[in-house]
């Protein structure tokens, strides 16, 4: 009996220091079989129906295949659902994910998942949008209040003063609508020589068809006398173009919007869409990545944000960027 005794006690010792091991994140992190290690990256996308998010995410998952003697990424993609990104989060921290490399879905709402991640010990890096609380880790992205200066500029090119416009969102509360907002705000509607009439702003939440519903809503509401309907995104952008043209007064409208997608870039090259703003999806999404492992490797929380810049795209220059 005491054998058996002895057995059984030694056996939960075994188990309880496995577990205890297994708590403790990146600095448990056990070796491949090469002997070095290699860190599990969660990548937790905000929305790959948004065309520009997919491109971000699918440029993580080419920067792991790229580093795969040092990581594997896996991405979890919310669907644009705040509430099931905090759940993804936190199927992450319980499998004992390395790193989380996160696209918040929400300013204000997706800033727990980096108290939450902080609180496990598991090592936290902002992508392309932002929380709240960003300063609190290491961000690798554009700055969106220049985005919405870009397209401010670039529309006092084109508009009289006095144009009527209408200025198309992403969903109410994500760091990009909140920031471009502010940057278009500062370029272009408070500029009193301009004296833009804001006719009306609304969501149409990064989707084509929504805003190509919206935009037509729109052009009838006000009689085809629109000067430029703004768009946060390009997925909006051509959705809103698509309307454009579909009620034959496209030659009249500007329409311009940010990302540059491939669509996007097409269209201006064929002199249908008139600008968008370059933002890179493959150095943000590579970033991201590039950020977790170096500090993982370094054993650091927090290192120095990497700003990668908008650049503005006409048909000046859209060469440069097909």
């Amino acid at each position: 009996m005491k054998k058996k005794i002895g057995v059984i006690v030694l056996g939960l010792m075994v188990l309880f220091a496995a577990n205890l091991m297994a708590g403790g994140g990146q600095q448990q992190q056990q070796p491949s079989s090469g002997g070095a290690r290699k860190w599990r990256i969660a990548f937790l996308a905000k929305g790959n129906m948004d065309v520009f998010v997919k491109n971000i995410s699918d440029a993580a998952l080419r920067r792991g295949q790229e580093l795969s003697d040092k990581c594997t990424v896996t991405v979890f993609d919310a669907e644009g659902d705040m509430n099931k990104q905090i759940q993804q989060a936190e199927d992450a921290i319980t499998q004992r994910f390395d790193a989380i490399v996160l696209i918040a879905v929400d300013y204000d709402g997706s800033a727990p998942i980096i108290d939450m991640a902080e609180r496990a010990g598991i090592l936290l890096v902002g992508d392309n949008t932002t929380t709240n609380n960003i300063s609190k880790v290491t961000y690798v992205g554009s700055d969106d209040v220049d985005a919405g200066k870009i397209q401010g500029e670039y529309l006092k090119t084109r508009l009289k003063p006095g144009a009527r416009v209408c200025y198309m969102m992403g969903p109410i509360g994500v760091s990009p609508q909140i920031f471009r907002k502010q940057g278009i705000e500062e370029s272009l509607f408070n500029d009193r020589s301009m004296n833009i009439q804001l006719l009306e702003e609304q969501t149409a939440n990064w989707r084509r068809d929504t805003a190509m519903s919206l935009a037509e809503d729109w052009l009838t509401k006000y009689n085809n006398n629109i000067d430029a309907i703004i768009c946060q995104n390009d997925d909006m952008a051509m959705g809103a173009l698509e309307a454009a043209e579909a009620k034959g007064v496209k030659d009249k409208v500007v329409i311009v919007g940010v990302d540059a997608i491939t669509d996007a870039l097409k269209a201006i090259e064929a002199g249908r869409l008139d600008a968008t703003v370059f933002q890179d999806a493959a150095g943000q999404g590579a970033g991201g990545i590039d950020a977790a492992i170096k500090l993982l490797e370094a054993g650091q929380k927090k290192m120095p944000d990497v700003w990668i810049p908008f650049k503005a795209v006409t048909r000046d220059n859209v060469s440069q960027f097909m």
